[in-house]
């Protein structure tokens, strides 16, 4: 029977995930599709809605990414930290290129299924629980939604001033989120509902489904260039370019933070 072998782990503020979060049955998912398995995935949001994850495109060659994604990465510069690794592509990607990378993923399924694929260097953390002792970084890497997984706007406020305390001089983070779907009818009422109660527009409340199992509850922050820009501000970063080309939904881009460059725009 198919093992893969334990990920080392670094010591943590607190406690991993338990095996029934969202983020565990999501790399279970991963695992599965790549032994083969059939493997069918969903996030629903709290008020019911479902979307089916594209598990494939987590292992795809570059070759076939989006090409913004491409254009992204190739920004990236110095020492990497990836955070939420997933299944390593990028990572992987950039330890081709001769870079120095470090993932890090909430799952320890996860962990190790990057390290099997080849990632040199894989620990347990997340963005609540960024792991002691890696050392400081040139670039930060959040790609597939991964920018607003710290949650509400004060928690993104604190994961990107803690981010600081690891960033080298003039550290750049590369990160993918999307504009709150406003023009799009079925998330419209979602949004609408969220600006009533006072909460961010673009603030998702999620779970993994797999299996016929449901993990715990996550927060996701989609925020818009000019959000970003204020959270950049705010935080000791400057947004310095918006990359949103052909190949990628309607509303998604990735941003470019840089620290303390004096560039700031949208």
């Amino acid at each position: 029977m198919y093992g893969p072998p334990r990920c080392p782990v670094l010591r943590m503020a607190r406690k991993a995930p338990a095996p029934g979060s969202s983020f565990e049955l999501f790399a279970q998912a991963m695992l599965d599709h790549w032994l083969g398995k059939r493997a069918r995935f969903e996030f629903e949001r709290d008020d019911g809605r479902r979307g089916r994850s594209n598990l494939a495109g987590y292992f795809e060659d570059a070759r076939e990414w989006p090409r913004v994604e491409r254009t992204a990465l190739a920004l990236a510069r110095g020492r990497i930290l990836d955070v939420g690794c997933g299944p390593g592509r990028h990572a992987l990607y950039l330890q081709r290129k001769g870079f120095d990378v470090v993932g890090i993923d909430p799952s320890s399924t996860q962990c190790a299924l990057a390290r099997v694929r080849g990632v040199g260097q894989v620990f347990e953390g997340s963005v609540q629980r960024l792991p002691r002792g890696l050392g400081t970084f040139d670039t930060f890497l959040m790609m597939g939604n991964n920018l607003g997984l710290a949650g509400d706007l004060p928690r993104m406020r604190r994961f990107l001033r803690d981010l600081g305390r690891i960033a080298r001089p003039r550290a750049r983070l590369i990160g993918h989120t999307r504009i709150p779907g406003w023009w799009v009818e079925d998330h419209f009422a979602y949004v609408k509902r969220n600006v009533l109660r006072g909460r961010p527009s673009g603030l998702l409340r999620l779970r993994g489904r797999y299996k016929g199992r449901a993990g715990d509850w996550f927060d996701l922050l989609l925020v818009t260039p000019e959000e970003l820009a204020t959270l950049a501000r705010d935080t000791g970063w400057d947004l310095v370019r918006v990359v949103a080309e052909d190949g990628y939904p309607n509303g998604d881009y990735i941003g470019i933070l840089d620290r303390g460059s004096g560039k700031a725009s949208v």
